[in-house]
């Protein structure tokens, strides 16, 4: 059996509290950015069309009505479509029509 060599260090109970607080608030900021992942990175997530219809919840028809006529953009990679979630919250967000019309 390897025996591994000790390494004492001084220091003071204030000082190895705020170490051991520093790891944990680390470790906990890590947690919570994978629950949230950052907002750019989900405004531009590209959908596919089957997952923009589960969060639309339109049919099939709809969407391409809508992709076609450009309420909602669409991007072609390869033979894969794809939309993206921030195009989709825009549109979702209510517009108020003005006082004039």
């Amino acid at each position: 059996m390897k025996s591994n060599p000790l390494h004492f260090y001084q220091t003071t109970p204030e000082e190895l509290t705020n170490d051991i607080l520093k790891g944990v608030d680390g470790k906990l900021q890590e947690f919570f950015d994978k629950l949230q992942p950052s907002k750019k990175n989900e405004e531009e997530e590209l959908l596919t069309i089957e997952e923009a219809l589960t969060i639309l919840k339109c049919s099939n028809q709809t969407l391409w009505n809508w992709r076609k006529s450009g309420i909602i953009p669409s991007y072609r990679l390869g033979n894969r479509v794809y939309i993206k979630r921030s195009d989709i919250n825009s549109k979702l967000i209510k517009q108020v029509p003005d006082d004039d019309e």
